[in-house]
């Protein structure tokens, strides 16, 4: 799903910013850290309100992004737990800029 140029960005940066959606509809937006895995998909922890959300609704969004120049990386896709506070995100669509 990513090129080259792509993965190399997501592996240099360790900070993104996940969206869930919580029971009310509002999304629940947090910075959390990341670890690329060689298929694409993003691993990260999660716990309290992110857990939840993601329990009940696992389709999310994350932003990897920085600043001069500006550049990054939307995903959308679902989020499936593969530990007790672990979650990973397999991108399904994604979104670049300055890449």
């Amino acid at each position: 799903m990513f090129t080259a140029v792509e993965l190399e960005f997501l592996r240099s940066q360790r900070i993104a910013r996940l969206a869930t959606v919580g029971p009310s509809g509002w999304a629940h937006v947090v910075p959390v850290m990341y670890t690329m895995n060689d298929d694409g998909s993003l691993d990260f922890d999660v716990d309290g309100v992110k857990l939840r959300n993601l329990a009940a609704e696992p389709r999310a969004a994350m932003v990897v992004d920085a600043m001069g120049p500006r550049r990054g990386i939307t995903m959308q896709g679902r989020v499936e737990l593969i530990a007790p506070e672990r979650a990973r995100l397999t991108p399904a669509r994604k979104f670049t800029w300055g890449l």
